[in-house]
């Protein structure tokens, strides 16, 4: 599949750039925070946000550093369905990572229109299985997985899942440093998989998101928060608002760099062509009768373009005589020659 879509958004192919504002957690806890950073999405120009939903006792054992932090800043059920209401309000799509089977139910019964299956569930084969049947768009992250991993995972989703499936090229660090991001794997990602390949990142700027888009990646995930000073796991590698902003203008802008594949001028440089390409001009005095050579003729950038020889001629004219003298600069026309 090249494509498919999540509510009215069409994902891959030749479609722009789908954009998710990756709240997570940076809500902290807290419902209104989780709101403004809605408002601030939208405002900022991204065509989603998400969270990371899971339930501490069914996703974490109670002595790891993960069960402490979900602990912490879960929200609940109803302020979760409260919060998709208001992302639809204010127009931006809303959904959520899926943690286990609990989370998974409650994305079913809040109709949440795509899931997203994070790195460390990616071969949680019983977790994708039932979010395959959702039969909502699906989109997996793939860091610290090999490729038979990826593929073995694709494959099980493609089982019961014909709403669309997406594949994140991410890599698995907090921040994550450049030697370890290969966005190289974008293009091994597309022509292996033959989905729509996109890439979640977790460097500290821009420039990894903007070389995956010009690699073919149609959707970008980034972490964003209100403030990136706040202490919280993923704060400090998050974008703030005019980041974000800031990402989403320069994507729109890379999208119209890249183009499109064919090898031809632009419509708006054909009037350049002729202005631009050289003609046959006399580079000294010809006089009536004398050869032409390389010596006295030249290919030179003429007002009088239009009714001139271009260089393709040049071969042509060589070692034939002037009728006449010919002036420097002037134009060199089989007529004036024998």
């Amino acid at each position: 599949m090249k494509y498919f879509k999540i509510k009215k958004k069409i994902i891959g192919s030749n479609n722009p750039t789908f954009t998710i504002a990756e709240i997570g957690l940076n809500h902290n806890g807290d419902a209104e925070t989780c709101g403004k950073l809605i408002n601030q999405a939208k405002l900022s120009g991204a065509d989603s946000v998400k969270l990371q939903v899971s339930e501490p006792e069914e996703s974490y054992a109670k002595e790891t550093q993960s069960y402490k932090i979900f602990k912490k800043n879960l929200l609940k059920p109803s302020e979760i369905l409260n919060l998709k209401k208001y992302a639809e309000k204010k127009g931006i799509i809303f959904f959520f990572t899926a943690g286990d089977f609990k989370s998974l139910n409650l994305a079913k019964k809040f109709k949440i229109p795509a899931i997203k299956i994070s790195s460390g569930l990616m071969t949680n084969i019983p977790l994708v299985t039932e979010a395959s049947k959702l039969k909502v768009p699906m989109i997996i992250s793939t860091g610290m997985a090999y490729k038979n991993e990826i593929k073995k995972t694709l494959e099980i989703a493609k089982k019961n899942n014909k709403s669309g499936i997406a594949l994140m090229k991410c890599t698995s660090l907090y921040p994550a440093p450049f030697n370890t991001v290969n966005l190289l794997a974008i293009k091994n990602f597309i022509n292996t998989f033959k989905v729509p390949v996109g890439y979640s990142d977790h460097t500290k700027n821009d420039l990894a998101i903007l070389s995956a888009v010009s690699l073919g990646a149609k959707i970008i995930e980034k972490h964003f928060t209100l403030n990136k000073k706040q202490s919280g796991v993923d704060h400090r590698f998050s974008f703030e608002p005019k980041d974000l902003k800031k990402l989403v203008d320069n994507i729109k802008q890379i999208e119209i760099l890249m183009g499109n594949k064919d090898i031809k001028p632009h419509k708006d440089e054909i009037p350049q062509r002729n202005k631009n390409y050289r003609c046959i001009l006399a580079s000294k005095k010809i006089k009536r009768g004398e050869k032409l050579t390389i010596f006295n003729i030249a290919l030179k950038r003429s007002l009088k373009y239009k009714s001139s020889l271009s260089s393709k001629y040049f071969y042509r004219v060589l070692k034939k005589k002037a009728k006449k003298n010919i002036r420097v600069d002037e134009r060199i026309l089989f007529k004036k020659l024998i």
